[in-house]
């Protein structure tokens, strides 16, 4: 016959217990936020990297056909939409002769269909908010700056900042006028 002590056959008291489970929802509070805060970003700067790689594609386009490049805002991805929002997708396409419109014998690259309604995309620069050219030596026929921010009230925005040499580079970090950078 096996004899136990008491204090081996001793398990948890109910004070034991809640207080166990009141620092484990605290926790949980705190972490499960933190987490979709996460997820947020990491959807943003995903969705930046697209950007990102289709201003790198429009431009590599450009020098290899040797021919003007267009990368314009189009909420239909058959032509440049003038009224849509850059949120609402963009359209790269061989613009060969120059007049700023899709005509159907001028290459498609690439369709980017609408962004999540989480974010929000917004272009300023130097001459047209509609598109940017990139030419066949790979300038591009402006300068701006496309700011993503979430539309969840984080203070994060990412950028794509595009130089008239036609290099883009990405910028990312906090700001403390949300605002201004993202209206």
């Amino acid at each position: 016959m096996i004899r136990h002590n008491e204090q081996q056959l001793r398990g948890f008291t109910l004070i034991e217990l809640l207080i166990t489970l009141a620092i484990a929802s605290i926790l949980l509070a705190t972490a499960v936020p933190a987490f979709a805060d996460i997820l947020s970003h990491n959807h943003q700067s995903a969705q930046l990297n697209i950007l990102f790689h289709h201003h790198q594609l429009a431009r590599s386009e450009a020098i290899k056909h040797k021919s003007r490049v267009l990368l314009c805002k189009s909420n239909n991805g058959q032509q440049c939409t003038p009224s849509a929002k850059w949120s609402d997708g963009w359209l790269i396409f061989s613009d060969q002769d120059g007049n700023n419109k899709r005509n159907a014998y001028e290459e498609v690259f690439y369709v980017q269909q609408a962004l999540s309604k989480s974010l929000s995309l917004q272009y300023k620069g130097f001459g047209s908010s509609n598109y940017v050219r990139y030419y066949s030596d790979g300038h591009s026929s402006t300068n701006g700056t496309f700011t993503l921010c979430s539309r969840n009230g984080t203070q994060f925005v990412q950028r794509v900042i595009i130089s008239r040499t036609g290099r883009a580079r990405m910028a990312t970090g906090k700001t403390s006028n949300k605002t201004s950078a993202c209206s």
